[in-house]
């Protein structure tokens, strides 16, 4: 193969894998893993609008700078519309860029049509699948094998040249997720590998240039996040100060490793053990076949363990989206075996295949595979549905005898068939990578049903400007964060004192007044001339807009033009969206100087119903089947305050009318 014929194919390689999932990402029409998405694409937008990274303006942590970087740009410069959409394509071509750092790396290794097939190979995974969804994935993906890269060739060849474009990697890669500090302990024990694989502990001294430059940079960082009153690793700060527990941590490690073998197909993470395992035993002559195994298998059980140990005690699932950047070196590594020969006999091969069986077997799929956490690992989609389609049991068994054939397959099968390997592990994770996708696609479309309806940025479009968002406590809180990503003239966030938006979005908590005045932080109260709430809320003001929303316990969101000050006049709660009352249905008026409750109940069995204004008892109902009640009740005049009327059924009911009228 020319030189032109080669950069040809790896240019087509890169175009048709950015055009089709590109083609995919498009279809994600909003955020679906909540906060994150949202918490990028904010931080983006506020640095290209406003150069600083925070979100509605207030205090922010730090998560990643080149992520809203990236996510920022077609956001800020084109709108949500458009640039959401110009975002998607960009992040596709931006994942399919993986393939150029693993051909020029296993260029080095390996002849260029096995090379070319790594690139293949990394490009069909259904991680790409992430190219939809504003995450660091994006970016991790290919500058994390960009950076292992790097590694191998300053352990290789420790010239200025090579350590210097290893420092400028690691800080790329750093500056995309904090992670990436792991590449520090991961190199520093793939350069003592190395030099066990040469037989020459004299190597290390070649690297003291690189290991100075990389304590710099860590402790250059370290200042600067003191300086700025930040812990060193920003908004995952409190992982450094939390005690894990030994046998968790060491059972997430475990589970996490079956996930790699899961995530590149187990013969690539195998044939690197088989390797190792040879050049242990008889050592490795080619400096750059022997860096290359150092750092792989260095940094597969350092990201490895450093996944599990968090796991274990911050996400209780398996977290595949922060490993997969280790599979396109994994690729490498699968070619290089191949192309080697196989290296390894039977008993080799069927030692590492036993282990790799081994990790798989344990993994406790019935568990873990599960609509709660597809998102953290796009691989387990295929075996999601398939439990989905039949039954988790049978998808347990055919995960079992998957496992058992490819580890037979990797130890027995003569080396003249292996060669067909990665053509079959293309195909199956190409296929695996169109049920991620479309699966990606449905969830997201149910996100927007869910909380957004068909204009997402609808707030905006009303005409809503300095826009407060009151939150009520609705559990489905992602809701929030995916008003707030599309709606930009949102300035705030509060909470009436019920409960707090999880993630890292600013906002005050308030009370409510008896006259319904909304009190907190008059800095920012003083600029709001729009809020919007719950339908169960009612506002002084005039309604400017709605949307509906669907599944949640409230049917919908309303933006109010305020009357100011900001006031509620009703707050219902304990009512389901249609019309069920879940245990106690309560309606409280705000400045209440007289008037009358409409209640109509839909009575459901036989029960008795107790009835309360202010807490005290004014009716008590007896009925002996389903039937209808309508009552209105009146309240005294009285100064002011509040008054709330209490429903408490002891059966299955209903309310079809439940209003206050004022005097």
């Amino acid at each position: 193969m020319s030189r032109r014929s080669e950069w040809a194919a790896l240019c087509a390689l890169v175009l048709i894998s950015t055009a089709f999932r590109a083609w995919a990402a498009v279809e994600v029409p909003v955020p679906w893993i909540a906060p994150d998405e949202m918490v990028y694409g904010l931080l983006g937008r506020s640095l290209w609008l406003h150069g600083s990274l925070s979100i509605l303006g207030g205090p922010t942590p730090y998560y990643s700078l080149l992520t809203p970087l990236l996510a920022g740009f077609p956001l800020a410069a084109f709108g949500l519309g458009t640039g959401y959409d110009l975002l998607q394509g960009l992040q596709a071509f931006v994942m399919s860029l993986a393939a150029v750092p693993v051909y020029l790396w296993a260029r080095t290794l390996v002849p260029r049509r096995s090379a070319l097939t790594a690139a293949a190979l990394t490009l069909a995974t259904p991680v790409l699948a992430y190219s939809g969804l504003v995450m660091t994935e994006v970016l991790f993906y290919p500058l994390l094998v960009t950076a292992a890269w790097a590694g191998a060739a300053a352990i290789a060849r420790p010239t200025r040249h090579n350590q210097l474009l290893l420092l400028i990697a690691f800080v790329a890669v750093c500056a995309t997720r904090i992670q990436a500090i792991i590449l520090v302990p991961a190199l520093v024990t793939a350069a003592l590998l190395d030099a066990w694989l040469a037989r020459s502990w004299g190597r290390l001294r070649r690297q003291v240039p690189a290991a100075v430059g990389l304590c710099v940079l860590l402790a250059g960082w370290a200042v600067w996040r003191l300086a700025s009153g930040g812990g060193a690793l920003g908004g995952y700060d409190v992982v450094a100060s939390t005690s894990y527990s030994v046998g968790a941590a060491a059972r997430f490690v475990l589970y996490h490793g079956a996930s790699l073998l899961i995530l590149c197909g187990l013969f690539p993470l195998a044939a690197l053990g088989v390797e190792l395992v040879e050049a242990l035993r008889r050592g490795e002559q080619d400096e750059s076949v022997r860096a290359y195994l150092a750092v792989a298998a260095s940094l597969s059980v350092w990201v490895v363990v450093e996944v599990g140990v968090f796991a274990s005690r911050y996400s209780d699932r398996i977290v595949e989206r922060n490993l997969i950047g280790l599979a396109p070196v994994l690729f490498i590594g699968l070619v290089l075996w191949l192309a080697r020969g196989p290296d390894g006999g039977y008993v080799v091969r069927g030692a590492v295949a036993a282990g790799a069986l081994a990790l798989l077997l344990v993994l406790p799929v019935r568990r873990y595979v599960n609509v709660y956490g597809v998102h953290d690992a796009l691989t387990l989609i295929p075996m999601f549905k398939l439990s989905t389609s039949t039954s988790l049991s049978t998808m347990a068994w055919v995960y079992r005898a998957v496992a058992i054939v490819a580890a037979v397959v990797f130890a027995f099968v003569p080396r003249r068939h292996l060669r067909w390997v990665p053509l079959a592990l293309i195909v199956a994770l190409v296929g695996a990578s169109v049920v991620s996708s479309r699966f990606v696609v449905d969830e997201a479309r149910a996100q927007q049903r869910a909380f957004l309806s068909d204009d997402p940025s609808w707030a905006d479009h009303a005409g809503g400007t300095r826009i407060a968002y009151l939150y009520d406590g609705e559990p489905s809180w992602p809701g929030v964060w995916q008003t707030v990503f599309f709606n930009t003239n949102i300035e705030r966030v509060y909470n009436l004192n019920v409960a707090t938006v999880p993630g890292p979005l600013p906002q005050d908590d308030v009370t409510v007044r008896d006259d319904g005045t909304v009190v907190g932080p008059p800095a920012h109260l003083g600029r709001t001339r729009y809020a919007i709430a719950s339908n169960w809320i009612q506002l002084h003001g005039e309604r400017q807009g709605d949307v509906v929303q669907q599944g949640l316990e409230q049917t919908g969101l309303v933006l109010w033009k305020l009357e100011q000050p900001l006031r509620l006049r009703t707050w219902t709660s304990g009512l389901e969206p249609n019309g069920d009352i879940a245990g106690e249905a309560k309606l409280v008026a705000y400045k209440c100087k007289g008037g009358t409750y409409s209640v109509t109940l839909l009575i459901k069995q036989a029960e008795a119903v107790d009835i309360s204004l202010d807490g005290k008892p004014i009716r008590h109902l007896e009925f002996p089947g389903p039937t209808t009640w309508h009552g209105d009740l009146p309240v005294p005049e009285r100064p002011g305050g509040t008054c709330t009327l209490s429903v408490k059924p002891t059966g299955l009911a209903g309310a079809t009318v439940f209003e206050f009228h004022r005097s």
